[in-house]
């Protein structure tokens, strides 16, 4: 009898085991591995925070300035809709111009989401230009690079708890910081690469990137944008060299184009 008691009371171990209820909730999330869905849920919220901040985040209205936000987001799905753009089908791609001269950056948030000044696009020239930052930008948001930057400037439990929906008090700093984000000078020569790379298919100029960099040597003070990649000047514009000879062409910049753009759709 006592040999027969042994696989009984193994089976109640099983049953009792598989009948034990789950968790209501997941209680920890490795920060670590992100999905592209958690990556989605973190932009998401961080989007909803910077909204709420309008005198922080002033965003140009896409009903009174139709033309400017319609003109910057062609240029951008024109990059985006590369196939070196990993993510182009997964994230909820958008893009927003935010209203204020003196600051001259973008910036993404996870999921897509693409931020740019009124004061960096004044500052640029060309299409060609915008292109460079919208493509070095993409970079960074297409290689997971921004989360794990995020994830080491915020630290992983602020992450967890966004997506645990726990509250986290120190969100708006969070979100307020964004555009101050910075990436390292191997990134930053890596971000440029990439830019170039999706534009060596068009017809356009791809040296946008190095007229920014030449044109900011001579400037005493330079953009955020160039603040928050720093780089080696000289050492940036070799690479940018080796980068966009593989091209084989000048390129267009659409210089007129693009002055009408600052002149008569930008407040």
């Amino acid at each position: 009898m006592k040999k027969q008691l042994i696989p009984i009371l193994c089976s109640a171990l099983v049953f009792f085991a598989s009948c034990s209820k789950a968790p209501d909730k997941v209680i920890s999330v490795d920060p670590n591995e992100l999905t592209t869905a958690d990556q989605m849920k973190i932009g998401e919220v961080f989007q909803l925070e910077l909204e709420t901040e309008s005198a922080q985040f002033p965003i140009l209205d896409e009903v009174n300035y139709p033309a400017a936000n319609a003109y910057v987001s062609k240029l951008f799905y024109t990059m985006l809709n590369t196939a070196q753009v990993e993510h182009r089908p997964d994230y909820n791609w958008s893009v927003h111009i935010l209203r204020d001269d003196n600051v001259r950056t973008a910036f993404f948030l996870p999921g897509g989401h693409f931020y740019i000044y009124t004061g960096l696009l004044k500052y640029l020239n060309t299409e060609s230009e915008l292109l460079g930052v919208i493509g070095h930008e993409l970079y960074y948001v297409d290689s997971d690079l921004l989360i794990e930057r995020m994830r080491q400037e915020f630290g992983g439990v602020m992450l967890g708890d966004i997506l645990l929906e726990n509250p986290v008090p120190a969100l708006p700093d969070f979100v307020a910081d964004m555009p101050m984000l910075d990436f390292d000078e191997d990134k930053v020569t890596a971000a440029d690469a990439f830019a170039v790379q999706l534009i060596c298919p068009f017809l356009y100029e791809p040296s946008g990137i190095k007229k920014i960099v030449e044109r900011a040597q001579k400037e005493e003070l330079k953009p955020l944008w160039l603040e928050t990649r720093p780089s080696n000047f000289e050492a940036r514009l070799l690479a940018l060299d080796n980068e966009t000879e593989a091209c084989g062409f000048p390129g267009v910049s659409n210089e007129e184009n693009y002055l009408k753009f600052k002149q008569e759709y930008l407040p």
